[in-house]
């Protein structure tokens, strides 16, 4: 796991766990009471009732001090309309090609679906970084 060796070469491995295993299986366990979850790039991978599904998930074993990071591409929320463009062409290459589940997602679909999970939405910071991301945290409601 690359994460995992990052992290140990960065001397971070006393502060980082690393769990393993299909989110979407429903006898897979997450750890309980996490201080925090991170999904970089992760959801856009699953339709939004998926999305829905993993948020409850994480519902079940986060407690109201822990913290969901989502770091995602939102087309609608991009600095320049040509990102906009290509990230959408991106998205319908995922539905067709790749897993027929993955969209790039506007801003209000993927709260709306996180939401569903039980979680509110603290705080967004857009146009993150070289690539203009969207840094979403959530907390349980």
């Amino acid at each position: 796991m690359v994460a995992k060796k990052n992290a140990e070469a960065a001397g971070f491995s006393d502060r980082i766990d690393f769990y393993s295993g299909n989110i979407l299986d429903e006898s897979t366990e997450l750890p309980a009471a996490p201080d925090a979850v991170w999904m970089s790039q992760f959801l856009d991978c699953f339709s939004l009732r998926q999305i829905t599904k993993i948020l409850k998930k994480i519902h079940s074993v986060a407690t109201k001090k822990t913290l969901v990071y989502v770091l995602e591409p939102l087309w609608d929320k991009q600095k320049f309309e040509a990102e906009s463009y290509a990230l959408q062409a991106t998205s319908l290459y995922f539905t067709c090609m790749a897993n027929g589940n993955s969209k790039m997602y506007r801003y209000g679909e993927l709260v709306e679906a996180i939401s569903a999970g039980g979680f509110e939405l603290k705080t967004a910071h857009h146009n993150l970084g070289s690539n203009f991301y969207s840094l979403l945290v959530f907390k349980k409601k």
